[in-house]
């Protein structure tokens, strides 16, 4: 058995048998006396069914966008690159081209074809170089497109086969794929990708995401030489390939996009102490995965502010009353986080964020009244007109003048009427608002803590980069902030919020720490759910103590990897 580090390109977990992709050549009886009209005839046959063919993948990942607001984005990606591809096959200056090779040269439709493509590869390959002779990145992502066309229409020229993958084989190892084979992949029914290095940006990995396609990239060429076909945990959650896994392994797969959205789990681990996980929600239409009858699920934060990145302008108060009406009427427990604009979460453009990069959270809702307000109106309301009380959260709370002016608006706004219970929690995104708490703690009805935030405090560094985060976490400085929270939860609930609480060495990290209650991206709940199964509370401890031992902080985060690779899979 063997462990390889990925990169996760779409989250997923898969276990099944990996096979290497292998394309099928093109190949062409060569034709002693051709008719132009007849080959050009031909030619434009297969140009309109490939025309078709993204005309149809365009509906589809249409069909995808309106089922799946969430994804709106990945989705729109997907659906600009099969633009594209239309709008090239769609161009004149192509048409006659292959037509002029044709009549003019006697060539037949697949040798004019390629012929045309190689001409404009030629162009763009020497247009605007990066670095000497390289071509440019969006040179290169074009360079690519144009190749796929021309499989796409050597397809329907007959001279390749429909794509089949082999008997009992879900997993596929590729060094390099394009747009049409991704989506013949999923048409084939692939569960999982492991493809070789490449961009962010790259078009196929756009399509990937689109089609929800559980992917890794890998940069170790020796796995794209498989001679048979392997067993495999493919685990895009955390990054990770698992060759030749042991049978006994736990391995909870990713559901099926069919089946109900867990949004929590209460899990125990083997000594017996108890965990409760829950998800995270971005948009209202994620509730229509949850099945009616799971009245126990609990959502543990509801981002509100990505309802309006769309649209990029304040909604009304009756509007957003409406949606969170919607939200308050399933079966599911929601907490509601007040607006957490930001620099990276910008969705007004507004210029006091743009002026001040730290301004965010609570802190730019006081300096903007009117949309606290508005928000807190149209939450009250819709918990009045539902009658359910409600739960909410105030995000980057680090002062009690902050509280009390949270408190003391809600006073003003609530109605006379029927008045809804309001649970008021506080998410404590920074160091001094951990130290803090304590004076203030009986004002609230839980907390949150935003690891993420918190943790670029603790490293002075951005909190778009990982790395330094991970070594915050596993920090001496980390475990001094623990023993207050740990005071914290002591007076309140306190959940440990973040997208870090979903890796397994962290969750057993933080579990030796003694915190019990975790929100985390939905998808992480299962590698999560893994590794607390398997670990015990001696086994925890043994492992801080492992990782403590260690001067180097940086060699501690790959120590942790390993040590929770290892009770999670085995020894590699």
């Amino acid at each position: 058995m063997r462990h390889i580090r990925a990169k996760s390109i779409y989250p997923g977990r898969v276990r099944g048998l990996m096979a290497e992709f292998r394309r099928e050549r093109f190949i062409s009886e060569d034709k002693a006396d051709i008719n132009p009209r007849s080959e050009f005839k031909h030619f434009k046959s297969a140009l309109r069914a490939a025309q078709l063919q993204l005309a149809g993948e365009k509906r589809m990942m249409l069909d995808r966008r309106r089922k799946n607001p969430g994804e709106m984005a990945a989705i729109d990606e997907a659906i600009d690159v099969l633009e594209s591809h239309i709008l090239t096959l769609e161009d004149p200056f192509f048409l006659g081209e292959i037509k002029n090779r044709i009549f003019g040269g006697g060539a037949t439709a697949a040798a004019a074809l390629g012929a045309v493509i190689s001409m404009v590869s030629r162009q763009f390959t020497f247009d605007g170089p990066a670095r000497g002779l390289n071509p440019a990145p969006q040179n290169r992502h074009f360079l690519k497109d144009m190749n796929d066309m021309k499989r796409r229409i050597l397809f329907f020229l007959g001279l390749q086969q429909e794509l089949h993958l082999p008997e009992g084989v879900s997993i596929v190892a590729a060094p390099r794929l394009t747009v049409s084979e991704v989506l013949a992949l999923k048409r084939a029914g692939v569960r999982g990708i492991i493809i070789g290095e490449t961009s962010d940006t790259a078009h196929e990995i756009v399509m990937l995401r689109a089609m929800r396609i559980p992917c890794v990239s890998v940069s170790d060429a020796r796995l794209f030489r498989l001679k048979k076909q392997t067993e495999v945990l493919l685990d895009a959650d955390i990054g990770y390939v698992v060759l030749q896994p042991k049978k006994s392994v736990r391995f909870i797969e990713s559901a099926a996009e069919t089946e109900t959205k867990r949004w929590s789990v209460q899990v125990r681990m083997q000594s017996g102490e108890k965990f409760s996980l829950s998800g995270t929600m971005h948009f209202v239409s994620e509730l229509g995965e949850t099945a009616p009858k799971q009245t126990h699920e609990r959502i543990g934060l509801y981002r509100t502010e990505y309802q309006i990145s769309e649209a990029g302008e304040m909604p009304s108060a009756r509007a957003l009353q409406r949606q969170y009406e919607a939200v308050l009427q399933s079966p599911v427990s929601v907490t509601f986080r007040l607006f957490d604009f930001s620099e990276d979460k910008n969705f007004l453009a507004h210029p006091l964020i743009e002026r001040d990069r730290e301004l965010r959270g609570v802190r730019f809702l006081l300096r903007e009244k009117k949309i606290l307000e508005t928000q807190l109106l149209a939450l009250l309301r819709a918990a009045q007109q539902v009658k359910k009380k409600i739960r909410i959260l105030i995000p980057y709370l680090s002062e009690w003048r902050e509280l009390a002016a949270i408190r003391s608006l809600l006073a003003t706004l609530l109605p006379r009427k029927e008045t809804p219970v309001v649970s008021l929690g506080g998410m404590l995104e920074t160091v001094s608002g951990v130290f803090n708490a304590r004076r203030w703690a009986e004002k609230l009805d839980f907390i949150y803590v935003g690891t993420s935030d918190l943790l670029s405090a603790l490293a002075a560094e951005r909190r778009d980069n990982p790395e330094a985060l991970h070594r915050a976490l596993l920090s001496d400085a980390f475990c001094a902030v623990a023993r207050e929270l740990n005071a914290l939860a002591r007076l309140k609930p306190l959940t440990i919020c973040g997208e870090v609480a979903g890796e397994p060495w962290a969750i057993a990290w933080l579990a030796a720490q003694g915190f019990r209650n975790f929100t985390m991206p939905t998808h992480r709940m299962a590698v999560v759910t893994n590794m607390l199964q398997t670990l015990s509370r001696s086994q925890c401890k043994q492992f801080a103590r492992a990782v403590l031992k260690i001067e180097d902080e940086a060699e501690r985060v790959e120590k942790a990897r390993l040590l929770a690779l290892d009770i999670l899979y085995g020894r590699s």
